[in-house]
């Protein structure tokens, strides 16, 4: 009877093994819309080699890999920022005669070391000297690396965050129109103080991001609570941008395990949140991308999620008191006007894809549409190591929906990815694109 019984337990468990993988295989090869392209709208790339492998230290490090372009020598070509992981050197790639090299050593980049780990970058020119700089963020805070003539210095910036908080993205913009470029510093909660990947609605538990302003001097002081900006709350990224066209930079922020919340700009270093179609609801908006795809003037914005990946009550968590609340499917707001949007991810038939990361809006193929780039595959979840998601190039088509083309494109992703880039690397008139 024992035997007998161990049988069957054994069988129950190996079917149900066979099921869980066939689940995440099927979730990586599958087609989520039965769509269809014209020959003609499908953009075609030629793989080049980029020697750079980001190594990740699980055991201390946020699962982040940050890139960024810059084009160091106003030559009006790009170069890519890579940051490094805990025990590598950051890099500088510039695209020379058919191939990537590394230029690191000679612009300058100041070494990193082994102690922490890039987490967010962008490029802008904080000293107005006319050459982009590099603002980075690691676990200690910020530095900026200003940029003269090609060559780089560091300045380490004093950055107000709490014993919580690890930064991660960063957004810069003029909020105030004083001529000079403020912060916004995205933070998550330090890794070893996390309890979970899916805690939505214990509010004391999370990180708290800060709104820095610049004094012009090369310091920044925290505003964030006077404007009306404190949250307790992980966070992967925020972008500052003019969301209602009154010339008057807006914030829009997305709460990984929570909503995304957009802020209005009042023009006296206050903001007012705005109700969005994620208010007071649960999803894990992860990647940001901004555009207007629709071509009418207005700012739209699509977020990634967790998506088909996870099963619905797994990616729920054990915290949700109302599941109807949660959403696990990629979101697509059309910008109504007036701070109002409506999400159309399931019109433009982008609702239903994988889990996701990094999300771009670019026009691949020329057509004046602006088409979606989706970085895929978390390199802290066991399945995608043994079935990669491609990672999704999503053209859009005359009737506002998307079809993804990756394959056909060239551009299938066989490894983890966080964002994507694109850029004219090599001045023929098409954009070209990195998985980062």
């Amino acid at each position: 009877m024992l035997k007998k019984t161990l049988k069957i337990l054994g069988t129950i468990i190996i079917l149900f093994i066979l099921y869980v993988l066939g689940f995440f295989w099927r979730d990586s090869v599958s087609d989520k819309y039965d769509t269809s392209i014209s020959e003609e709208k499908i953009p075609e790339f030629k793989s080049i080699p980029l020697n750079f492998i980001h190594k990740y230290n699980g055991e201390k490090s946020l699962p982040l890999a940050p890139s960024a372009l810059i084009d160091i020598d106003n030559d009006n070509v790009d170069e890519v920022f890579f940051g490094g992981g805990m025990n590598q050197e950051d890099a500088i790639f510039a695209y020379r005669n058919n191939e990537f090299v590394d230029i690191s050593t000679e612009v300058n980049l100041p070494k990193k070391g082994n102690s922490t780990t890039t987490v967010g970058v962008v490029s802008a020119d904080f000293d107005n000297n006319g050459f982009s700089d590099i603002i980075l963020s690691r676990e200690d805070g910020l530095r900026i690396y200003y940029n003269t003539n090609g060559k780089f210095i560091e300045k380490i910036i004093a950055t107000p965050v709490n014993e919580k908080s690890n930064p991660t993205g960063i957004t810069v913009g003029d909020i105030d129109k004083d001529g000079d470029l403020d912060i916004f510093l995205a933070t998550y909660l330090k890794k070893e103080l996390m309890e979970g990947q899916n805690i939505f609605e214990d509010y004391n538990y999370g990180s708290t991001s800060e709104l820095l302003l610049n004094n012009g001097d090369d310091t920044f002081k925290s505003i964030t609570i006077s404007a009306g900006l404190e949250y307790v709350h992980n966070t992967f990224q925020g972008v500052f941008v003019d969301i209602d066209n009154d010339s008057w930079l807006d914030l829009i922020v997305v709460h990984d395990t929570g909503e995304v919340r957009t802020y209005k700009n009042n023009g006296d270093l206050t903001f007012t949140m705005k109700s969005n179609p994620t208010t007071k609801k649960f999803a894990y908006p992860m990647g940001l991308a901004v555009g207007d795809y629709n071509n009418d003037g207005k700012v739209d914005f699509m977020f990634s999620n967790t998506g088909s990946t996870l099963p619905n009550m797994l990616a729920q968590g054990g915290d949700i008191k109302d599941p109807s609340l949660f959403t696990d499917k990629w979101i697509l707001f059309k910008n109504d006007g007036d701070f109002k949007f409506t999400d159309v991810a399931a019109d433009a038939k982008i609702a239903d894809y994988e889990f996701a990361w990094g999300c771009t809006f670019a026009d691949l193929n020329n057509d004046g549409l602006q088409d979606l780039m989706v970085a895929e595959n978390y390199v802290d979840f066991p399945p995608n190591k043994l079935f990669k998601l491609p990672s999704r190039v999503l053209i859009q088509k005359e009737d506002s929906t998307f079809a993804p083309t990756e394959e056909k494109s060239g551009v299938t992703n066989p490894h983890y990815a966080i964002t994507s880039l694109v850029s004219d690397f090599n001045q023929d008139g098409y954009l070209d694109m990195i998985w980062g």
